[in-house]
């Protein structure tokens, strides 16, 4: 559990919480054993790396190989894991990282994807109203 989503939460603003959350529900699904690497934000949207492959349990550890059904089985919940990240990365790129409101990358300094009014307290708190 200490390297799944519920870790890494406050790494990122708290806009993206409730889809970080509903992520962390569906590769439970997937996977209840699933692990993060890295969860940040990067280019005003949510970058998640998983464990995959050899990487998850204890193989690299052991030096055991999965058998055949196990590899299948692994690949099919990888490749299921790897579609809910990318849409949930995709999403993270139209929701306001601060407040959770409809948000769009916002380009100053770094792009942070941001709603107008967070937008605006931003610029405000940096002192550079209106630009």
């Amino acid at each position: 559990m200490s390297e799944q989503i519920p870790f890494w939460m406050d790494s990122v603003g708290r806009g993206w919480h409730p889809l970080l959350r509903r992520l962390h529900e569906q590769l439970i699904a997937v996977n209840p054993d699933y692990q993060v690497r890295q969860l940040k934000e990067k280019w005003g949207m949510l970058r998640i790396y998983l464990a995959t492959g050899l990487q998850r349990g204890d193989f690299i550890e052991t030096g055991r190989l999965p058998d055949e059904q196990e590899s299948q089985r692994m690949a099919r919940e990888d490749d299921e894991a790897r579609r809910l990240v990318r849409a949930a990365e995709e999403e993270s790129g139209r929701i306001c990282e601060s407040c959770g409101e409809p948000g769009e990358a916002r380009k100053e300094r770094w792009i942070k994807t941001l709603c107008d009014d967070c937008h605006t307290a931003r610029q405000a708190r940096c002192g550079r109203p209106g630009s």
